[in-house]
């Protein structure tokens, strides 16, 4: 996987650098790709990249014949809505069905927990994929054990439900072969390009999101919990639920950024 970048940058037009392999990988892999479907996507211009993003992934996996693709969206009253299900050939008319599911207009309230039913979805969703696997392969257990799973996250990174998500994430997380990154589309007008990746998560806050002003970043955010009954501010990204993130500004970037997370991806999957 190492020039697969090259290979989405020109378009799919240099095909010709792979090499027959002497030994086969006997890993089976599957990718998924989760994108945040509501409103505040189109207000901060995250959502015609995170559409480029989506379609050239699932180009690269079917071209390459690397694995299966997933894809679903997430957000509003409806819940996540699988797209793309594992497994499914992604044809030439599965990119132009893609992106007129995205509408990057769903509204949530504070009652809503969107962030949880997409992950009680994906952990459906990844358990059915692997029981299709083991079952396909004559129910040895050499199959699952062989499968791994990434999950890419695509979102604003804004969500109030903290306290019940990072136990639902830490329980995804807790199956063999599962790997999470969220890629959190830090779009601020005026803000320089630049990224910032965190690995670890500390605090257990479920407190209401305050920025530091109007269109502030998530690297400035701050929540707000109450301790015997006095608040406690802290950053707002030193409670994230999710263990593994990037904190994307330069939006435009978003393809590359996915494309080189993929290459880590499969290169520590193969050497593991």
């Amino acid at each position: 996987m190492k020039r697969v970048i090259g290979y989405i940058a020109s378009h799919f037009r240099r095909d010709k650098i792979w090499l027959r392999r002497t030994r086969p990988d006997k890993r089976r892999y599957q990718v998924v790709l989760a994108i945040d479907d509501s409103r505040s996507m189109a207000e901060n211009g995250c959502g015609a990249f995170a559409l480029e993003a989506l379609t050239l992934l699932c180009k690269a996996m079917s071209r390459l014949e690397v694995g299966e693709i997933g894809a679903l969206s997430f957000g509003g009253a409806a819940g996540a809505r699988p797209l793309q299900p594992l497994g499914a050939p992604f044809g030439d008319a599965a990119g132009p069905a893609l992106m007129s599911a995205l509408r990057f207009d769903q509204d949530n309230t504070i009652v809503d927990r969107p962030m949880v039913q997409l992950v009680e979805a994906l952990e459906h969703m990844l358990d059915a994929a692997r029981h299709r696997a083991v079952t396909s392969s004559g129910g040895g257990g050499g199959a699952g054990s062989d499968l791994r799973q990434l999950v890419l996250v695509l979102a604003d990174g804004r969500f109030h439900e903290k306290g019940g998500l990072k136990a639902a994430v830490r329980r995804l997380l807790e199956k063999r072969g599962v790997c999470v990154a969220f890629i959190a589309l830090d779009s601020v007008r005026g803000a320089g390009a630049g990224a910032g990746a965190g690995d670890g998560v500390a605090g257990g806050g479920g407190g209401a999101a305050m920025g530091a002003g109007a269109g502030s970043s998530l690297l400035e955010m701050q929540s707000v919990k109450f301790v015997n009954g006095a608040p406690v501010f802290e950053r707002y990204l030193d409670s994230f639920p999710f263990p593994f993130y990037i904190v994307l500004r330069d939006i435009a970037a978003l393809p590359r950024t996915l494309a080189d997370l993929m290459r880590q991806w499969f290169e520590l999957t193969a050497s593991g």
